[in-house]
């Protein structure tokens, strides 16, 4: 039987060799579905924001049809909501990941502080701080960026966070027909219930004794609800 194909949307990455990292956890759906992770920073221009999200909605209307599901992490979230519309009568499965619809001000001050160390040439200490975050409540794994292109990977992490910063979808979750499973963690320094709306249409899950990995914190409850929503 020919495989169904996933699209994922990946976080903003200091570099695309952490998107292996990203999709890694999605290995239990390979028996049924390809997975194409598309990195969310392949477009980077220096553009206002409705023109950035409407370059991503003329690439996505490009894979709507070519794919039979999507999934966004995070940033790779926030395009997706931005892109409601093109989903409307396509009834395909989306699934989102620690996706904020708008920053508050607790989201905001731990980005902020992150795109400023950036921006003051910190990128280890950079990373370390935004870490804590997503990894929390277990500690940050012993990693290296030694290998990173300091400069590439600075201005890779400042777009993306800037542009979740920037973009509020509070008006277009509350009022998209899109279908849609929209997965945060219960203990989630990052994305949580203060800065996620409730969809009008869709599901909102708070996944428990999780943070902003819900895959990997509590993998048996995303597996179980990711299959229900492709299976609908």
């Amino acid at each position: 039987m020919k495989k169904k194909k996933i699209l994922v949307l990946t976080p903003d990455t200091p570099d695309p060799s952490y998107i292996e990292f990203v999709v890694s956890p999605l290995a239990f759906l390979e028996d049924e579905y390809t997975i194409h992770p598309l990195d969310s920073l392949c477009i980077m221009e220096d553009i206002p924001k409705s023109s950035f999200y409407h370059l991503w909605a003329q690439k996505l209307k490009e894979y709507i049809l070519l794919y039979d599901a999507f999934f966004g992490f995070s940033f790779g979230g926030v395009i997706i909501q931005q892109c409601f519309s093109l989903f409307t009568k396509t009834e395909k499965p989306i699934v989102l990941f620690s996706t904020p619809t708008f920053a508050d001000i607790p989201l905001k001050n731990k980005l902020q502080e992150v795109v400023a160390l950036c921006q003051n040439r910190q990128l280890d200490l950079a990373l370390q701080t935004l870490y804590q975050h997503v990894y929390y409540p277990n500690a940050v794994p012993l990693q290296s960026h030694n290998f990173l292109n300091n400069s590439e990977a600075a201005e890779r992490v400042i777009y993306g966070l800037n542009r979740v910063l920037e973009t509020d979808s509070t008006s277009i979750v509350r009022t998209s027909t899109v279908k849609h499973l929209h997965l945060i963690g219960q203990h989630s320094h990052l994305v949580n219930k203060d800065n996620v709306v409730q969809p009008a249409t869709g599901t909102l899950l708070q996944v428990p004794e999780a943070g902003m990995r819900v895959l990997k914190d509590n993998p048996h409850y995303c597996q179980t609800v990711i299959w229900e929503a492709l299976h609908a």
